[in-house]
This record gives C-alpha cells, structure tokens and sequence, in this order.
C-alpha cells in the first residue's frame, strides 16, 4: 500500500463509491461481449456496498460470482458470507443457481472443499473486493499462517483466530492475478493497521499488491 495513493471519501459515501469503482470494473471486465467474475468477501463494510451495487446499471445475466474467503458453516447461517451476499446483492440482481459459485464451507471434508473450489476457479478473476481486520488480515489469510506463504494452491481450508476458526480462502497467488482488487476498509479500528500496511509491514494486506485502496476519512485518520 506504500506505492498507491490511496482514495479517502466520507463515510456516508464509501458505500455508492466503491460500488460505481466496482461496477466500472467489472463493465471493463465484459466490454469484449463476454462474461465476468467477481469474487466477493464478507464483512460488516460490505453489505452498504453490496446493496448500492445491486442498484447498478449492468448485464447482470452476464456476471459469476465467486467468493474471497468462506467461513465453515452452513449458507443460511448468519456467520456465511455467501448468505450476506445473498441478501444484499444475489437476490436482487436475480442472478441465478449457475452464476454463483458458492464455497461449500459445511462440507465436513474442507480439504476437499477447498480442491473442489480450485477446480470450479476461472484461471483469472476479474474483480476482487476485499476488506482488513485490525490484525492486518485479508479474505481468511492472517498473519504469521503458512497459508500467506501459499505458491502453488489457489484455495485452502484455514484455521483463523476469530470463531468460527475453521474458513476457506481464496490464496495470494488468486489474488494478485486479479484483473481489478478493491480494498474497502472504513472505522477508525483500522487506522494502526492502516499504517503498518503503509510503512511496509509484512501484513496479509500488504502482500496483494495490485489493489486500489478505498478508505473512509475515519480509517484514513490523519
């Protein structure tokens, strides 16, 4: 984060801007008549975002939607990502069964979860949003794990510290191939991680290193 300059708006706006960047991304991402992929993560700065996006103007029957990371319960449990989604985003673009591939994190098998998911990828997303945790964490990869060291598996079954412990992440190699990475990061909670990132830390955060930096003036600090 120490080379871009990162963008700063007012908390109230942070929902409808980061949603015109990612629709503008991923209108980029289907300017050839093709499909894109988005692949979304969980978090409490995400749902504003997501409703302010469904809002949008796009070929929406042309979009897939994957997902950053997935915690390992059910999809109609409140922890899920994937239910998050559903209620502020899914729903109402009306997207169907075949466009949303889901991380099966109730699977009791989580290592075969996670190779299935690898399988299900496409070999480049087009968008990715992502928030941090005050620990500097993006998607399920915290730091000090092996799973930030990951070259070779695009998906893997982790332990995180927060419960439920058990998550599916997407790895750093997916993430740094990213056509388009959104980072979203709003509270004042965030601003000590905030500056590790910047000062060149070695956090999970800093390691995606082809992302756009949105912040709210109250994460920003001074």
């Amino acid at each position: 984060m120490s080379r871009p300059v990162p963008i700063v708006v007012e908390p109230n706006a942070l929902a409808p801007k980061a949603a015109e960047w990612i629709a503008e991304a991923l209108r980029q991402g289907l300017a050839g008549g093709g499909r894109a992929s988005i692949a979304l993560s969980g978090g409490k700065t995400t749902g504003p975002i997501y409703r302010a996006l469904a809002g949008m103007d796009l070929p929406w029957e042309r979009v897939d939607f994957y997902f950053a990371d997935e915690r390992c319960v059910p999809p109609d449990h409140p922890d899920s990502n994937y239910l998050l989604a559903e209620q502020t985003l899914l729903r109402s673009v009306k997207a169907k069964p075949e466009q949303v591939f889901r991380m099966e994190g109730e699977r009791q098998d989580r290592e075969g979860a996670a190779k299935d998911y690898e399988a299900r990828l496409p070999p480049v997303l087009d968008v990715v949003v992502l928030g941090m945790g005050e620990d500097g964490h993006t998607a399920s990869l915290f730091p000090g794990t092996a799973a930030v060291e990951e070259r070779e598996r695009r998906v893997l079954a982790v332990v995180g510290p927060k419960p439920p412990p058990w998550r599916l992440t997407l790895t750093l190699p997916v993430l740094n191939g990213a056509r388009k990475v959104l980072f979203v990061v709003a509270g004042a909670g965030k601003q000590e991680a905030l500056k590790r990132v910047r000062s060149g830390e070695n956090l999970p955060s800093a390691r995606v290193t082809n992302a756009v930096w949105m912040l709210d003036r109250a994460a920003a600090g001074q």
